[in-house]
């Protein structure tokens, strides 16, 4: 999945019917490890191993626009789900 001219990602429909993000319409964009997590924006409480970069809209096609400091990182993104939780890492190409 790359990220479009905008460097906004989308959220694939399949893993978001099944993710903890379903029914929101912002997300918290953090770091835990080296990936990337997306918390629902209702959240009441943050994990403690999570760093977090800003909050985003999605919008209707479940896009958002990354924050500054992944702009400058590759625009190729694995979007997967795990335990209910939508997170992205990189493709590494070697």
């Amino acid at each position: 999945m790359e990220a479009d001219n905008q460097n906004r990602l989308i959220i694939p429909q399949e893993l978001y019917e099944f993710s903890n993000l379903k029914g929101v319409d912002t997300v918290y964009i953090g770091i835990r490890d080296e990936d990337i997590l997306f918390i629902p924006g209702n959240s009441k409480e943050m994990p403690k191993d999570v760093k977090i970069y800003g909050i985003r809209k999605l919008d209707e096609k479940r896009r958002f626009i990354l924050p500054p400091p992944f702009k400058k990182v590759s625009n190729e993104w694995e979007i997967y789900l795990l335990n209910g939780e939508i997170l992205a890492t990189r493709n590494i190409i070697k």
